[in-house]
């Protein structure tokens, strides 16, 4: 049975775990935020590109070794242009 090395699993285990705590802190911003607003619907937030290449290169690291973490970083970075992308056309549509 093949088993992955200590070295790209303690780089996994940091990289998800530097994923968690960023996600957990913007979490209790938006939280903190949202209380005493007024508005119903909030507003389209934007998707860090530097946490899609992070997530992406941490699964592509699991799946494909070097090759596949640049390949998961690129996709993910990517992924979340799209996002955003998506988010500006349809605010525009909403304007208009």
């Amino acid at each position: 049975m093949n088993r992955p090395s200590r070295k790209k699993l303690s780089v996994a285990i940091a990289t998800a775990a530097a994923f968690l705590l960023t996600t957990s802190a913007f979490a209790q911003q938006d939280n903190s935020a949202a209380q005493g607003s007024t508005q119903t619907q909030p507003a389209e937030k934007h998707h860090s590109k530097a946490k899609g290449a992070l997530v992406g290169g941490a699964g592509g690291a699991v799946v494909g070794g070097k090759k596949g973490a640049a390949a998961g970083a690129a996709g993910g970075a990517l992924w979340q242009h799209h996002k955003n992308k998506k988010a500006e056309k349809k605010a525009e549509k909403a304007q208009k």
